[in-house]
């Protein structure tokens, strides 16, 4: 699939992976770090269990829970035990998947495991076991370096199950001809009654990257990415280019899958307070004890070789009838690449930087590019990116007219070179570490995954988990050298931008012929294929659509999936306490539990008192509500106040039919 936007995993970053320092005090001893700290007799390093050894463990008092590593010895794959007091537990298996070209091949053989395995023959179990299972996540994903197959339950009957599925999945997939025909390409009659009718392209991987790519900004997204990174495997797209795709074989797939999915290419997390020696043992005893160890090196992705002068490019896009007028759908994106991914300090800095660099009205960039209204606002390339071997920051601006191309540049380097002489207002730099904080300690139901997303890029580098996760003494680290060097921050930032030489200049302008030619490039690429064909290649493609639609009209055996039994679930769901006091004179419901030290408000307001005029205003209200300040302070001030004190003031629209319910 094409590069998405990186906000969300940089909130999971900052809410996850990212704790400083605050005010806020910390809490009393409670019964889950007494667990914690007990675990941690369990498993000692240098000792055997189940198959693997354990290499280190570790209490994260930032998280009250303790880090198990180990190494599986027979095969060398790495398992990470996150022991907390969680009841919704984790557990993934992780590849390392390098393609070197765009035929789609981690993201096709990602479909295609989920078509059915030796003990499961049952194509798309997550789907079949929606009424088999308690799961609260199944999923599946491809990213630019590696491959996950996730999944979280409270129940662990069903965790258990899950846990077979998966690995059956992904070691032992049947990888079968028609699924590889179903889920990546083929070539099908548009009549399956006539081998001499046309013949077109289908495929589900196809047809999503059709669609992928008829977004403007994910190909913006992808051409840079591809760019500014271009010697290695993140040159191409993981995700599959749908002119490439058609080029890839179904041998191709078994060859990738062979290579890429072995246990010594893989790794696995686990995450709660479910029986770990269970959940290894299962994972040595079925699988791992079944195969050699090989060496994986050839999986790993080397450091890109920095440039020596800086670089500009140029691309096409589709015109957009809805969007923009057409001299203004423009954007451009001027990037770096900044650290490695295993440097967890540096990668820790360039985080707190990019926040004081590109987020909200207090940052440079916001006053410099955003203000003045030169463009339609940052666009989805802005911000720090954590999740790649060389780390990057990117400040891009979408919806600007091409004559602005030059200036979006000469602020961007006066911007840089003001940083570099004034530095950054402590007052932002602690709310911004506040504000970090506090999402951070924000610990939802699915924490267990945020982790797990947080930690895979790192490690999928080999990087230092634990130090990663141990972020009171990245903060300590960093308020060390500020004490030491007062221009610590300006100098980092000399060195990261003005000194550096890798900087892509991207920008891109619409073409109102750009879906004709790639529907030109699709239709020479149909024809080149289809005329080469003969009789016999005729049938045989005809014969193929007629099986393939055969199986999918099947009927599953789906009994030999697992099933939970209803003496196997909790009848009864955890209750809260909740008080009902008076504030003011307004009622109030107030409920106490372990919150890790945050306390949260929520406050509802009958709407119904507006007339129809108003309420058809209230979604751009709830937009505009935080960045207007009040009488007494600006928005500017408004912003700061709000990070150093909240983690975020937000406001919805919520419909319900009796206000009393």
């Amino acid at each position: 699939m094409l590069r998405q936007s990186t906000s969300t995993r940089r909130l999971l970053q900052l809410a996850l992976g990212r704790r400083t320092h605050s005010t806020i005090s910390q809490p009393k001893i409670s019964p889950a770090v007494l667990n914690s700290t007990r675990a941690l007799a369990r498993y000692r390093p240098g000792e055997r269990y189940n198959g693997f050894v354990c290499t280190r463990t570790e209490y994260i008092a930032d998280f009250n829970m303790t880090a198990f590593l180990f190494r599986h010895e027979g095969t060398g794959l790495e398992y990470l035990h996150i022991d907390r007091n969680d009841s919704n537990n984790v557990f993934s298996v992780n590849f390392r998947t390098t393609p070197f070209d765009s035929t789609g091949l981690p993201h096709i053989l990602e479909h295609s495991v989920l078509c059915g395995s030796e003990r499961f023959p049952v194509r798309d179990p997550f789907f079949k076991m929606l009424n088999r299972s308690l799961a609260t996540f199944m999923n599946a994903m491809t990213g630019p370096d590696y491959t996950l197959y996730p999944f979280s339950s409270t129940n662990e009957i069903d965790y258990r199950n899950l846990q077979s599925i998966y690995l059956d999945a992904v070691f032992r997939p049947n990888l079968k001809y028609l699924d590889f025909l179903q889920e990546g390409w083929r070539l099908e009659h548009s009549n399956l009654s006539d081998k001499n009718s046309e013949l077109v392209f289908k495929g589900v991987v196809y047809n999503e990257m059709k669609g992928a790519f008829s977004e403007n900004s994910a190909v913006f997204g992808q051409k840079f990415f591809n760019k500014i990174l271009p010697d290695h495997t993140y040159g191409y797209v993981s995700g599959g280019d749908p002119l490439d795709i058609p080029s890839l074989t179904h041998e191709d797939l078994v060859n990738f899958h062979k290579k890429y999915y072995h246990p010594s290419n893989a790794r696995i997390f686990s995450y709660g307070n479910f029986n770990l020696d269970k959940t290894m043992g299962y994972v040595h005893e079925q699988y791992l004890s079944q195969f050699d160890r090989i060496d994986p090196s050839y999986s790993v992705i080397p450091a890109q070789k920095r440039w020596t002068k800086a670089q500009r490019s140029h691309i096409q896009s589709r015109f957009d009838n809805m969007g923009a007028p057409i001299e203004r759908q423009n954007q451009i994106a001027i990037g770096y690449l900044m650290t490695d991914i295993t440097d967890v300090y540096e990668s820790f800095l360039m985080y707190i930087m990019s926040e004081l660099l590109v987020k909200g009205p207090n940052s440079y960039f916001y006053k410099s590019l955003i203000e003045p209204n030169i463009s339609g606002g940052y666009n989805q390339l802005t911000g720090f990116d954590p999740n790649i071997r060389d780390t990057m920051f990117v400040v891009g601006l979408q919806d600007l007219a091409t004559d602005d191309f030059d200036k979006v540049q000469r602020i961007f380097d006066q911007t840089i070179d003001q940083v570099i002489e004034k530095g950054f207002d402590r007052t932002h730099l602690e709310s911004v570490l506040h504000h970090i904080e506090l999402h951070m300690k924000h610990q939802t139901t699915k924490f267990g995954l945020g982790l797990l997303f947080n930690l895979t890029p790192l490690w999928n580098h080999n990087g230092d988990l634990l130090k990663s996760l141990n972020v009171s003494a990245l903060v300590q680290e960093l308020r060390d050298n500020l004490a030491r060097d007062p221009k610590y921050l300006q100098n980092k930032v000399e060195f990261y931008f003005r000194n550096n030489k890798h900087r892509l200049t991207m920008t891109m302008s619409p073409d109102e012929l750009y879906d004709k030619k790639f529907n030109d490039s699709e239709r020479q690429n149909l024809s080149e294929k289809v005329v080469k064909l003969n009789d016999g290649d005729r049938e045989r493609i005809l014969k193929e659509g007629q099986a393939l639609l055969e199986s999918q009209k099947a009927v599953p055996n789906t009994e030999v999936l697992p099933c939970l039994k209803f003496d196997e679930i909790r009848k009864s769901s955890q209750k809260s306490d909740i008080e009902t006091q008076e504030f003011s004179g307004i009622p109030t419901q107030v409920c106490r539990v372990d919150t890790n030290g945050v306390s949260y408000f929520r406050g509802i307001l009958d709407a119904a008192v507006l007339s129809d005029e108003q309420k058809l205003l209230i979604p751009l209200f709830n937009s505009v509500i935080n960045q207007f300040g009040t009488k007494q302070i600006n928005y500017r001030e408004f912003d700061q106040l709000i990070s150093s004190k909240t983690a975020g003031i937000h406001f919805s629209t919520h419909l319900v039919e009796n206000i009393e319910d």
